[in-house]
């Protein structure tokens, strides 16, 4: 979205991005103009980087997720998917379930649909914001988290400021397994003829698998198709 919103108005980009996002995301990153700079997520810290290199060329820095603008614009996804349900008569949504990483999404949504529940879902093993959510305080990712096909949902702490628009909503969380992700992805490809990178699919998983119920007014956000096609077609043949 940054690199696109720069080409878009005609500014340079620095894309701070882990070394192991897929492929497709860096070529798609570099085809719109951006410098990409990569890090390891396990031994160094994406903020740090990014910080330093806004102040050292002078840069604007844009979080991820920690900002209110970044939350404020992610929250357009839940006005338009409600002005859609509108369009089609269904009403106001009645609980919205969300991927959730840092949690910038979840807080946009909620912040933007104050009528309807929400539930956020993240990889198991990485489920610190539903983990925070149910002890009223944040709760880190704790040491040695599992492998996760979800890369865009790796964050190891939630910010206090998404963390307190969610837990104001009284949203929800639930943690889905890597075997209900794939099997979401191939459900996808199967019946809608989506692309949806595993992190984009936790939402739809957590209702195929039973652990958000369906009911009237149900709305799934899916988010994101960035994702290998080796990787793809490794976890739709499953």
């Amino acid at each position: 979205g940054v690199a696109w919103a720069a080409k878009r108005l005609g500014i340079a980009a620095t894309i701070v991005m882990p070394s192991d996002a897929p492929r497709l995301k860096r070529e798609s990153t570099l085809a719109l103009g951006a410098e990409v700079v990569t890090y390891d997520r396990a031994t160094e810290s994406r903020e740090t980087i990014a910080a330093g290199l806004a102040e050292a060329r002078g840069a604007t820095l844009v979080p991820s997720f920690d900002d209110p603008w970044i939350i404020e614009g992610q929250g357009s996804t839940g006005i338009e998917a409600a002005a859609q349900m509108a369009a089609l008569g269904m009403g106001v949504p009645s609980r919205v379930v969300i991927p959730c990483g840092g949690g910038g999404l979840s807080a946009g949504i909620a912040l933007a649909l104050k009528d309807s529940a929400i539930t956020v879902v993240e990889p198991e093993g990485w489920d610190d914001m539903r983990r925070s959510l149910e002890a009223s305080w944040i709760e880190p990712v704790g040491p040695n988290p599992p492998p996760t096909a979800c890369d865009s949902l790796q964050t190891l702490r939630v910010s206090p400021l998404t963390f307190d628009v969610l837990s104001r909503r009284d949203a929800t969380g639930v943690a889905v397994s890597e075997l209900e992700i794939a099997a979401a992805q191939r459900w996808a490809a199967e019946k809608l003829r989506l692309v949806i990178e595993p992190g984009g699919a936790v939402g739809l998983a957590a209702v195929l698998s039973g652990k958000v119920k369906l009911e009237p007014g149900l709305l799934v956000i899916l988010s994101g198709g960035n994702v290998d096609l080796a990787a793809y077609a490794k976890a739709i043949a499953a």
